[in-house]
């Protein structure tokens, strides 16, 4: 690993057998780049999370992991994967369950203090259905994947929607790699002023870096993922990136430092 004034977090990546790769090339990318420790998401259409509880039982205090769980399920299996050791859950913004109660979910993560990794798109933010989740469960912790699934090209002006979320005490957000919104190749030029923004209306305490390994693989690659952004916010103190691209996921997601 490389010699780092502070841990790194990864708060996105992908594995998997029949999907992206397996724990072990993850690990070869993150001895690599210095990264410390990460936090698995289940990819979408798979509710079988038992290769995540394998990675983690595997590797000590490496990972967290947010699950996938059936549509119509009642809370039952959100219990029974907690019980194994999933720290989280990952739904959409606008998610409703398609059992008698359609905030199950929502309501079983809440019970059971799971953090809530939150896929969206901006206009699904601004949607009745995430409106209420954010009132109805105002302790429930929230983190926006992909800040808030922004492309090249991004408005400005629906961006600030984005950032007004932040009145939320309970949300987070995610920093992924700048070539989730800045058009290749790395190193970016124009790049927007989204980390800017973000870090004005959330704090360096309720961001955190996430990579999207392995579909960065295709944009800038794992190792820019992390190099650039860490480059691009030199400017600002040494505990703000501290917390930006680890003390908040290991507060969020209870990894020991």
């Amino acid at each position: 690993m490389t010699d780092r004034e502070f841990d790194i977090v990864d708060t996105h990546c992908h594995i998997g057998l029949h999907k992206y790769e397996p724990v072990e090339v993850l690990l070869y990318h993150m001895e690599r780049a210095g990264v410390d420790q990460a936090v698995l998401i289940q990819y979408m259409g798979n509710s079988d999370n038992l290769y995540l509880v394998n990675a983690i039982e595997a590797n000590p205090n490496r990972f967290a992991a947010a699950m996938i769980v059936a549509e119509d399920d009642d809370g039952s299996a959100v219990r029974a994967w907690a019980e194994q050791g999933i720290a989280g859950i990952r739904l959409l913004a606008d998610f409703r369950g398609r059992g008698s109660d359609p905030l199950a979910h929502w309501r079983a993560a809440a019970e059971l203090d799971l953090v809530v990794s939150v896929f969206s798109r901006p206009d699904i933010l601004q949607s009745s259905e995430f409106t209420e989740v954010l009132r109805l469960f105002p302790d429930l912790s929230l983190v926006i994947e992909h800040l808030g699934g922004v492309k090249p090209g991004v408005d400005l002006d629906e961006f600030a929607a984005i950032t007004a979320l932040a009145q939320h005490e309970n949300l987070t957000i995610k920093l992924p790699g700048f070539g989730e919104f800045c058009d290749l190749p790395c190193p970016f030029a124009n790049v927007p002023p989204l980390a800017e923004l973000t870090l004005e209306a959330f704090g360096a305490q309720r961001i955190m870096w996430g990579s999207d390994w392995p579909p960065v693989s295709t944009r800038e690659g794992f190792d820019n993922s992390l190099e650039f952004p860490l480059t691009y916010l030199d400017n600002i103190s040494a505990e703000e990136r501290a917390w930006i691209f680890g003390k908040t996921a290991q507060q969020v997601w209870k990894l020991e430092g």
